[in-house]
């Protein structure tokens, strides 16, 4: 099994190479959070959140990254209900 450390690399690579071939040319990712929705294995009616960000990240970073992501998301429903998108 890998160390947690070694995942969070290939993690770190993972998202470059992706902002690399799908984001704004010569942008550069400067920090990350990723937070997923599980559900614990011995718990069938529960779920909870994982979240994991760059190595390195201070705690106001991620806190900003987060509000800001929730804003963009928030904006993003907002616009889409007026166009009368469902997604």
């Amino acid at each position: 099994m890998e160390t947690e450390e070694k995942s969070r690399a290939k993690l770190d690579h993972a998202i470059s190479e992706y902002f690399d071939a799908a984001g704004d040319q010569g942008s550069i990712v400067t920090g990350w959070i990723i937070t997923a929705s599980v559900q614990h294995p011995t718990m069938a009616n529960s779920d909870g959140y994982f979240t994991q960000n760059s190595e390195g990240l201070p705690f106001h970073s991620q806190i900003g990254l987060l509000s800001a992501a929730l804003d963009e998301k928030k904006n993003m429903i907002l616009i889409n209900m007026w166009k009368g998108d469902k997604n």
